[in-house]
């Protein structure tokens, strides 16, 4: 009885020692659901205040994708930087409901997604953004970071090449770009932006694992090629292979790296 007991215990504490919970970040957390009436959806929405979080500044807000899995560790690399005073004044918010990302993420309909991009982009641009405004002291311009990795790295993507005037980003960090997607029409967006274009004035840290398959690396490849070909006066880019690293295993990684570019640290 008392090693079923046991077994049971060990069981439940090294289950939780295993969540994405388990870290050492230092500033407060929030949460709430917000309903799209664009999307008709409702999105859990994750919110981490660093040390440096100053309710009488106007902070940067840092937008990642797939807050149901990546919340907690983006949480914990920026508590980390904030802490060697590598990063402004900021606010993390994570946006969930990861299950319909091939509804969001994707700009196109294709076999493995519904090309919801666009209504997820107005989304965040026009619900989710002044929303968060009203709760918390941000930056109004359009100053703000957006991360994305695989699809989610597809639909940062997508954003960042969308007209300049309204969009809210200027900061943008992708990783494992899923470029094969719908034939690779991202490709599409990034060149009827640079026909109808002469300047974008972002900047863009683009990551993926060197261990990913050759279409991958070949694409990746392919869009900074492009990208650095179209000589934008006020881009600002940086694209990098993760040594070493498959898929999931480079994301921590290319946020980090990420971070340290977009904020010039």
């Amino acid at each position: 009885m008392k090693l079923t007991t046991f077994i049971a215990l060990f069981t439940i504490l090294l289950s939780c020692s295993a969540t994405d919970d388990d870290f050492d970040i230092i500033g407060s957390k929030d949460q709430f659901i917000i309903t799209s009436t664009i999307v008709n959806d409702n999105y859990p929405i994750y919110v981490f205040l660093p040390k440096n979080y100053d309710s009488n500044l106007k902070n940067q807000l840092i937008i990642a994708l797939d807050g149901d899995a990546r919340f907690n560790s983006i949480a914990n690399i920026l508590s980390k930087k904030v802490e060697k005073n590598s990063m402004p004044p900021c606010i993390l918010v994570a946006i969930g409901n990861n299950k319909q990302r091939n509804r969001d993420y994707t700009p196109t309909v294709y076999a493995h997604g519904s090309g919801g991009a666009e209504n997820f982009y107005q989304f965040i641009k026009n619900e989710l953004i002044p929303e968060l405004e009203s709760r918390y002291s941000i930056d109004s311009s359009d100053n703000k970071t957006l991360i994305g990795h695989s699809f989610g790295g597809l639909f940062t993507q997508y954003v960042m090449a969308k007209e300049r005037a309204s969009n809210p980003f200027n900061k943008f960090i992708s990783g494992g770009t899923s470029y094969w997607y719908d034939s690779g029409i991202i490709f599409n967006f990034e060149e009827y932006y640079a026909s109808a274009n002469t300047d974008l004035d972002v900047i863009f840290y683009n990551g993926m694992g060197s261990l990913e398959g050759g279409v991958m690396l070949a694409s990746f490849e392919e869009m900074n090629n492009r990208l650095r070909s179209r000589n934008f006066p006020n881009f600002k880019h940086k694209s990098e292979l993760i040594k070493k690293s498959g898929h999931s295993g480079s994301t921590t990684k290319i946020v980090k790296k990420g971070l340290d570019y977009v904020f010039g640290k």
